[in-house]
């Protein structure tokens, strides 16, 4: 079957991933989520996979309408937009200002995903941002409305500071149910049948200069002292990766640069402490497993999935060699469980 007769993700998996995280820390069961959508678990963390994409955009409305908050996606948009998203880490990055950022993204994009296709066109009076999909969904998508509206009206909003100014922008959307109420002015919203959004402001907005200044830069500025070996760098490490433990395959490059920091740096950082960089992660994973086993009922795929593990079995092979004791074995004697 070609791609044209039926569309599907590549690395579009990486939106649904996010919000699993945050359906799986609500109390969600999201491989009993993904499995009635259709969806192989290991999509999650395998970004090669093909999966069809109105599984994905179903799986979306699934969550909102399991956890009931008709907000759930746009809740979790923003919260990406603030903290920060690998997705959009390059652009955001190396962009001097706002058409620099939205340029950058339209080429990022097309190599993460193939659902959907990114473009910029500029006129004296008008700048359009056009997110195009390329598969036409027959199913209510008000959350993914929601997160493409939430997601890149809260970067752009928090890259230009003070330039930004709700009465200037204007959002072409086929639903705005998702919302958040009051996120925009009415005014802002026109709803119509395409297949996509479109995000529209004037041209001096452009020019604006651009820092999203993500909690993560933040961070690594205050956080490396001279020689990047004291006690409170190894913390900031610790805390950056647990943070993050979630991406399957977390190398020490994208560590690194989530880190805004040299890989090597990093190693001469560790190697100092005397561990490495997959010793530290094997820590922080046993740690996090260790805690999510003994004090919550997250069923063992879930807890796999929150230690970027691509599976039980995988997570199991892992648990043991951290332990000597299978997850189940450790979750029983922590509750003081006879097996």
């Amino acid at each position: 079957m070609s791609r044209k007769s039926a569309p599907r993700f590549t690395r579009g998996m990486l939106i649904l991933s996010q919000l699993a995280k945050a359906f799986t820390s609500r109390g969600g069961d999201i491989e009993a989520l993904l499995i009635r959508n259709g969806i192989p678990v290991a999509a999650l963390t395998d970004p090669a996979m093909l999966v069809d994409a109105s599984a994905c955009y179903s799986a979306m409305e699934d969550m909102a309408e399991t956890l009931d908050d008709p907000y759930f996606g746009a809740k979790v948009a923003m919260e990406t937009a603030r903290k920060g998203t690998p997705a959009f880490r390059d652009s955001a990055t190396h962009a001097l200002n706002l058409g620099d950022f939205l340029s950058r993204v339209v080429v990022e994009v097309s190599k993460q995903v193939d659902n959907v296709r990114y473009s910029l066109s500029i006129t004296p009076g008008n700048v359009n941002f056009d997110i195009h999909r390329t598969v036409r969904v027959t199913k209510p998508s008000k959350q993914l409305d929601a997160i493409g509206v939430t997601l890149f009206v809260t970067l752009i909003k928090k890259g230009i500071g003070e330039t930004f100014n709700p009465k200037e922008i204007l959002i072409t959307v086929p639903t705005t149910h998702g919302l958040l109420p009051g996120f925009l002015p009415k005014q802002a919203l026109i709803t119509s049948q395409i297949d996509g959004l479109r995000i529209s402001f004037p041209p001096h907005w452009l020019w604006a200069p651009f820092s999203l200044d993500w909690d993560s830069v933040k961070a690594s500025r205050g956080e490396f002292d001279t020689d990047g070996t004291s006690e409170a760098t190894l913390s900031y490490l610790r805390g950056m990766l647990r943070g993050n433990i979630a991406y399957q395959d977390l190398t020490l490059n994208d560590f690194a640069s989530i880190c805004r920091v040299h890989p090597r740096r990093i190693q001469r950082t560790l190697w100092v402490k005397g561990t490495s960089y997959s010793h530290m992660k094997d820590d922080v994973r046993k740690s996090i497993a260790e805690d999510l086993l003994s004090n919550t009922t997250l069923s063992i795929a879930q807890i796999a999935l929150q230690v970027g593990l691509s599976g039980p079995a995988a997570f199991d092979r892992a648990f043991r060699r951290w332990t000597g004791r299978t997850p189940t074995q450790f979750r029983a004697e922590s509750k003081g469980v006879q097996i």
